[in-house]
């Protein structure tokens, strides 16, 4: 039994209920699991995914270990599992009212709500909501490879699926209740929406919205600077096959990206009362002298170094304990990742204009590391670092053709190609057996 205890509530952690809870997820997952293998023609998908659920539900166990024996179990979600406690027996009761616990919905508030709504559901244990919350970022990273699929429906897809699904730092910082957990889905739901309507798939819209809805009320900064880079991939959407309506699809779509935008601008200026959002240089000295601190560059002038701080700090050269330690191995693999994939790389910008999603990835993988080296704290650049890793890696994993090849890429080619293409081939013949 592991208790917490913060504004006089205590939380405990049940294993039976916690396995229960956990055993409840897989079986959940495995429809789910079954439907993308299904509609993607690949058998050995369900496999990965189930693999990678299993994966992220064990990392809620290794986030408990790692808090609880190496940081002595200060850390954030404390405040956030026991507020979410005491709104829970109140939700019970039918009583919304935030009165009397300082629980504000914007920001920290947000993710002590969404505790309070997974304990009222669930019962008030500690690891069975950190696994509900594990598994939200999961569907996240399925979000995430369904935008990554959606943009390149008939390349080799696995490579973006291995990366993000079993990037360590993905698994461990979204395995709590934490605002990390809720923006990871905040933007992967958001990501899945906008690569429909690049795409012109239906649903994009709805999701869009909602991942914007939950990234608002937790770090709306964030979110704006998602919003921002799909305001930009918009201007090279293709047209869509069908002409009826063209004109008045597109409108919708631009007055959807606006009224997204006036929100998150409206709640961003709103949270900068209390805590700074766009200032980065105060954003810099609120954070000095608190844990790994970093010499910021303020301005264009000190970007390159902003890049290393974000992508690369710490490597093996440079680390001190063994945290930093475990963030160089990661920052190590990183760097492997982006040297071996300089020949995807060579094609980011011929792709960004023919793939729309791309160019959003792109734009957002730009501007994230000027944005938040800011923070001025390893530790938190590193915590902060799981809603940039997605995005690098569609940059890392852009489908190219076999060495040796016509210098056509696969996403380059016309429907009926592929079409042609695929025809002799008989590796999907096993899928019907994934059928829904």
């Amino acid at each position: 039994m592991v208790t917490s205890q913060v504004f006089g509530a205590a939380v405990g952690s049940n294993s039976i209920v916690g396995i229960a809870v956990a055993a409840l997820l897989i079986l959940i997952t495995v429809p789910i699991a079954r439907r993308i293998a299904f509609a993607e023609r690949d058998p050995r998908l369900y496999n990965l995914l189930m693999a990678a659920v299993v994966t992220h539900l064990f990392f809620t166990i290794v986030q408990l270990w790692v808090v609880d024996r190496v940081y002595h179990g200060l850390t954030d979600y404390n405040k956030y599992v026991n507020q979410g406690a005491l709104l829970a027996h109140r939700f019970d009761a039918f009583n919304f009212s935030t009165a009397g616990l300082n629980v504000k919905i914007l920001g920290q508030g947000s993710v002590s709500i969404a505790a309070g709504v997974v304990f009222a559901i669930v019962g008030v244990d500690k690891l069975a909501a950190f696994f509900v919350f594990s598994w939200l970022s999961f569907v996240a990273t399925v979000c995430f490879y369904r935008a990554f699929t959606m943009t390149f429906p008939d390349a080799d897809r696995r490579r973006y699926a291995l990366m993000v699904f079993f990037m360590p730092s993905l698994l461990f910082w979204t395995a709590d209740v934490s605002k990390e957990s809720m923006m990871y889905l905040s933007m992967g739901i958001a990501s899945y929406g906008a690569a429909r309507i690049l795409a012109h798939r239906p649903g994009g819209g709805l999701l869009l919205v909602i991942g914007t809805f939950i990234g608002v009320y937790v770090r709306p900064q964030e979110i704006l600077l998602f919003l921002g880079a799909f305001a930009i991939a918009g201007l090279f959407r293709r047209r869509g096959t069908a002409r009826s309506l063209r004109g008045i699809r597109r409108v919708a779509v631009m007055a959807l990206q606006a009224a997204l935008l006036i929100a998150a601008v409206t709640l961003s200026q709103q949270l900068g009362k209390t805590a700074p959002v766009f200032n980065l240089t105060q954003l810099n000295q609120n954070n000095t002298g608190v844990g790994s601190d970093v010499i910021y560059t303020p301005g264009p002038k000190g970007y390159f170094k902003d890049v290393y701080t974000v992508v690369f700090d710490p490597l093996p050269i440079n680390a001190h304990g063994n945290t930093q330690r475990v963030a160089a191995l990661e920052n190590t693999i990183i760097l492997v990742l982006i040297l071996i994939s300089l020949r995807r790389l060579r094609y980011v910008l011929r792709a960004a204009f023919l793939r729309p999603y791309v160019l959003l990835a792109l734009m957002f993988t730009i501007a994230f590391p000027y944005a938040f080296a800011a923070l001025g704290n390893l530790g938190l650049i590193d915590r902060e670092r799981v809603l940039f890793l997605p995005f690098l890696l569609v940059l890392l994993a852009i489908p190219v053709s076999p060495k040796g090849s016509p210098p056509t890429l696969p996403w380059e080619l016309s429907s009926r190609t592929r079409r042609e293409q695929r025809a002799p081939k008989n590796r999907w013949r096993h899928a019907s057996s994934l059928r829904p």
